[in-house]
C-alpha cells in the first residue's frame, strides 16, 4: 500500500475503534506552506513526506492524539517552531562545547602530551574534532547518528516530555527515513523506519492485530487509542 492508503487505514481504523483520537486530526495542510517547505529543504522532500502533510497537518494538541505509538503528529508550521527551537539551543549549547573544546587544546597537559608523542613517535598526531560541527554532521549520509540536532532533521511527531520522531532530510540512500530524538541523548540511534510510509505500515498493522510497534502496544480507553510501553523480547 502507499501512503494514501495507508493513512486511510489508519483514520478508518481509528474512526470506528477510536473516534476521540480521530477528532483531534487537522485538515489537510495549506498547498503553499507545503511547497515552501519542499523548496527550503537543501535535498527536497520525499514524496511520502509531501502526501502526508498533504492527507493531514497533524494532529490537535490532546492527551488522545497519539497516533503514532507514544507520539502526536506535529502540524507542520509547530515542526517548524520545533526545529528552529532546537537548532537555537543546538547553537548555544555547541558554542560552549566548542569553547571548552579550544581551552582543553590551549592547556598545558594537552601541549606537553602532544610534545611526548611527537617526540617519539613519526605518525603525526591527528588533530581532535570540534565537538560541535554541524556542517560536518550535515554533510554525512542519511540515516547516520550526528549526535546533535542539525537543520535536516525536522520533527514531525512528539509526546509532549521534549522527545519526538524526525524525518532526516540528508542526502543518501536512507534520504527520508524516521528516527527518535531523545532530549537528554539528541538522535540516539540510527534510522528507525526507511521512511514515513513504512512508520504509517507498522503503525496500521499494529492497530489491526494489536501487534506490539516500536516498544508499544495499542488499546482503547473511552474512546481514545493508548499505546502502553512494553519491552522487548
Amino acid at each position: 500500500m502507499g501512503t494514501t492508503e495507508l493513512w486511510t487505514g489508519i483514520v478508518d481504523w481509528l474512526s470506528i475503534n477510536a473516534p476521540v483520537t480521530a477528532e483531534t486530526i487537522r485538515a489537510p495542510a495549506p498547498e503553499p506552506l507545503i511547497r515552501s517547505f519542499e523548496q527550503a529543504a537543501l535535498n527536497g522532500w520525499p514524496s511520502d513526506l509531501s502526501t502526508l502533510y498533504r492527507l493531514f497537518d497533524g494532529a490537535e494538541p490532546s492527551t488522545a492524539a497519539n497516533i503514532l505509538p507514544r507520539y502526536r503528529p506535529l502540524p507542520l508550521e509547530e515542526a517548524e517552531k520545533v526545529r528552529q527551537m532546537m537548532l537555537s539551543i543546538w547553537a548555544q549549547v555547541g558554542a560552549e562545547f566548542n569553547a571548552e573544546f579550544e581551552r582543553e587544546k590551549s592547556s598545558s597537559i594537552y601541549r606537553n602530551l602532544r610534545a611526548v608523542h611527537e617526540a617519539h613517535s613519526s605518525v603525526p598526531v591527528p588533530e581532535p574534532h570540534r565537538p560541535y560541527d554541524p556542517a560536518s554532521a550535515e554533510a554525512d549520509q542519511a540515516g547516520t547518528r550526528a549526535w546533535m540536532f542539525i537543520s535536516s532533521f525536522l520533527p514531525v511527531a512528539d509526546n509532549n516530555a521534549g522527545d519526538f520522531l524526525f524525518v532526516d532530510l540528508r542526502a543518501g540512500r536512507q534520504h527520508g527515513c524516521v528516527s527518535e530524538y531523545f532530549k537528554d541523548d539528541a538522535d540516539w540511534r540510527p534510522a528507525i523506519w526507511s521512511s514515513v510510509e513504512e512508520l504509517l505500515d507498522r503503525t496500521l498493522t499494529s492497530l489491526r492485530t494489536g501487534r506490539p510497534v516500536f516498544f508499544s502496544r495499542p488499546s482503547v480507553i473511552d474512546g481514545s487509542l493508548n499505546w502502553e510501553y512494553v519491552r522487548e523480547r
